[in-house]
């Protein structure tokens, strides 16, 4: 074959040769250019779904928080398996002095309070510890689950914190020996937290029934179940007895 012959040949191959390499690399940047539309388009779709369920109910993913360290402390210690906890993390340490649970806590770490289970938990993620727990009564903590995860502060507890119990003082106001003691041991049995003030003899020794006296107010609730407890009702403090230092006052009867 001639030189001219052949150079003009292979100079024909080489073209073809380029131009399905053009080809080729335009197919495949067209396939890849679709994929990435494709990937788009499934991701785009994932978060606005995670997008519409989070506006339908913005508790989802401070739910998931809530359940994501509930398993790092149930590595710690053993929780309740039938309820989510409500979360608070602590972001000003110094509003908390003088309460003994908050005692050795510090800012983000987290409550997590079982409110059915009436267990609160003091957990630091940091250092991963349990720092403390308390078993406390429904009525002495309230906590929103919008708060989950409050950034202002722990002021979704309220005044009454978990740390906090009434004070009962028992009177025997029907001068039969140890009935004070024996109420007492009754009101423990249903309220193991409750703190006793004080046992003593009531200033009158003819009461025929149980009287509980709300003193100061502040556990207003507590007294109506004590009252319930006694079939009984919330009663003001009869006059002439000598007003206890304490939060609710109990006068045993005959």
């Amino acid at each position: 074959m001639p030189e001219k012959s052949k150079s003009n040949l292979n100079s024909s191959l080489e073209k073809s040769t380029i131009k399905k390499r053009f080809y080729l690399s335009k197919s495949f940047l067209g396939i890849f250019a679709v994929l990435i539309a494709f990937v788009s388009f499934v991701f785009g779709v994932y978060y606005f779904y995670k997008y519409q369920e989070l506006r339908k109910n913005p508790n989802i993913e401070a739910q998931r928080e809530a359940k994501k360290l509930a398993e790092k402390v149930s590595e710690l210690m053993e929780l309740p398996e039938d309820e989510i906890p409500t979360v608070a993390v602590v972001t000003d340490v110094e509003k908390l002095k003088g309460q003994p649970f908050f005692a050795k806590a510090k800012n983000e770490d987290r409550l997590l309070l079982y409110v059915k289970s009436q267990i609160a938990i003091l957990y630091r993620p940091s250092t991963n510890k349990i720092i403390n727990v308390l078993p406390f009564v429904n009525n002495n903590i309230s906590v929103n689950n919008n708060d989950i995860n409050n950034k202002d502060s722990l002021q979704n507890v309220e005044e009454e914190q978990i740390n906090k119990t009434p004070k009962i003082a028992y009177y025997n106001g029907a001068g039969i020996s140890g009935l004070a003691a024996q109420t007492e041991e009754l009101v423990k049995r249903s309220y193991p937290n409750y703190e006793t003030a004080v046992l003593r003899n009531a200033t009158k020794q003819d009461y025929t029934n149980i009287l509980v006296v709300d003193i100061t107010g502040k556990y207003k609730k507590e007294a109506e179940e004590l009252a319930k407890l006694f079939n009984t009702e919330v009663s003001d403090l009869p006059e002439g007895e000598i007003k206890p230092d304490s939060d609710i006052l109990i006068i045993v009867g005959n």
